[in-house]
């Protein structure tokens, strides 16, 4: 460093604020510090500067990444907002295995990152309690996609007035028997879809049989069993399917084509959770959209501030979804509408302390 100050003619201390972006300085100062790193090909010492700063700048984000191709889209938009900001991002894969949640944690944590985004299950009591501690100690953690009644910040896509919307939907083209394809409810957020699936049946006056629920614990091969067992074994099986995510999608289409029936003639479809193919298949999949982008800029933006101011209240910000309508669903109406969810266009915020 204090030869880059030399051939910059500027004092080590600026070129630490040029590198570090700790303070401002000219336009001009600054490319002649970077013209002197450029020639002597110095490389910061990022270790060397966490040891001095206690901040490594790294965020560490858990969440089952290999296995869902949602949460894959998320980690894309979330590394780039970090990036942007001056973080480095640590992804670990948690396969939405348990035991597995709670090493790759522990690993994150030590590495020392400056936070965490995590997309927890329920039911893990090592993991919750390790999650409350980090939280009584201050520690910036971040819930994402799948919320949780700790206190702490929060971000997910509304999930039960959309399941309802996705339910109302079939209901309206005269399907009384509406079965839904529910995920692992560890999750809370297939909690919350399942309870969207439960409000519509009850207000909507639909079939209340508990064989209409198919457990496909968020698995596309567990899905496609079950389905298939459905369909091929229930007296009167479901007229009408409602998948609750994008897994479970295609494990349904692979049951439905397995018992030679074809969709909507045979049988509807709609789901939770579009995919950028959903439009490519005959027929074209009528889905419930996440809104990604969102979902990753508030969540980046609701961490890096609580890095920044350890005290401010907490927040959960639910996210809108948006009705993609196409063929699927067998109405007939074959144009995309852009139709907001049940929920306002604009995102609900609560806070907490």
């Amino acid at each position: 460093m204090a030869e880059v100050a030399r051939l910059a003619g500027v004092s080590s201390t600026t070129v630490s604020h040029v590198l570090n972006k700790t303070r401002k300085v000219s336009p001009e100062t600054e490319e002649l510090v970077m013209r002197a790193v450029a020639g002597t090909g110095y490389r910061h010492n990022l270790t060397a500067r966490a040891l001095a700063t206690q901040s490594t700048d790294t965020v560490g984000v858990a969440m089952s990444v290999v296995t869902n191709p949602y949460f894959a889209e998320l980690v894309r938009d979330i590394e780039k907002l970090l990036r942007h900001a001056g973080y480095t991002m640590i992804v670990a894969d948690t396969n939405d295995d348990p035991a597995v949640e709670v090493d790759v944690l522990n690993h994150l944590l030590a590495r020392r990152v400056s936070g965490l985004i995590v997309s927890p299950l329920e039911g893990n009591a090592e993991l919750t309690g390790g999650l409350a501690k980090l939280l009584e100690e201050g520690f910036p953690l971040l819930f994402l996609d799948r919320r949780s009644n700790l206190p702490c910040d929060q971000v997910y896509s509304e999930c039960v007035e959309s399941v309802y919307h996705l339910t109302a939907h079939l209901a309206a083209q005269g399907h009384r028997r509406i079965g839904y394809v529910r995920g692992n409810l560890n999750s809370m957020s297939a909690q919350d879809r399942l309870a969207g699936y439960r409000k519509a049946v009850a207000e909507l006056g639909l079939d209340d049989d508990p064989r209409l629920v198919i457990a496909g614990e968020s698995d596309e091969h567990v899905t496609e069993q079950r389905v298939v067992a459905h369909l091929t074994t229930v007296d009167g099986p479901a007229t009408a399917l409602v998948v609750s995510n994008n897994q479970m999608t295609l494990g349904t289409m692979r049951a439905i084509q397995q018992c030679r029936l074809r969709i909507p003639r045979d049988i509807a479809m709609i789901c939770y959770d579009d995919f950028e193919w959903a439009d490519l298949f005959d027929p074209r999949i009528t889905a419930m959209a996440q809104d990604a982008a969102t979902l990753a800029r508030t969540a980046v933006d609701l961490l890096l501030a609580r890095i920044k101011t350890p005290d401010r209240p907490y927040q959960a910000v639910a996210v809108p979804t948006e009705f993609h309508h196409r063929d699927s669903c067998g109405c007939g109406r074959r144009k995309h509408l852009g139709v907001r969810s049940m929920t306002s266009s604009a995102q609900r915020t609560s806070t907490a302390r």
